[in-house]
């Protein structure tokens, strides 16, 4: 599955912390409660998690790694795309 909207950088409360507001019902559209995702913010990719913290909105968090990337910060508008993470099979030693 894969959805796609534009959303607003909201800071997390006074910390330099960041989350973008989800605009679905992850737990309609995926039948889970958190939904382990692989994200672009613009061009730039992240994996995370879409969960409720204790709001009445789902939402992913934007670390300042990635805002550094983007050139973005705290109100800016950012274009996010969300599917489901595809793991990669862990390698063997030899």
């Amino acid at each position: 599955m894969e959805i796609e909207f534009n959303a607003i950088i909201v800071q997390n409360g006074d910390m330099d912390a960041a989350y973008v507001e989800v605009p679905y019902d992850i737990k309609e559209l995926t039948g889970k409660g958190r939904w382990l995702v692989d994200t672009l913010f613009d061009d730039v990719p992240y994996s995370g998690q879409v969960v409720r913290m204790k709001t009445p909105f789902y939402l992913i968090g934007l670390n300042k790694k990635v805002r550094s990337q983007l050139g973005k910060t705290f109100g800016d508008k950012v274009h996010v795309c969300l599917k489901d993470r595809t793991s990669t099979p862990k390698q063997s030693a030899q």
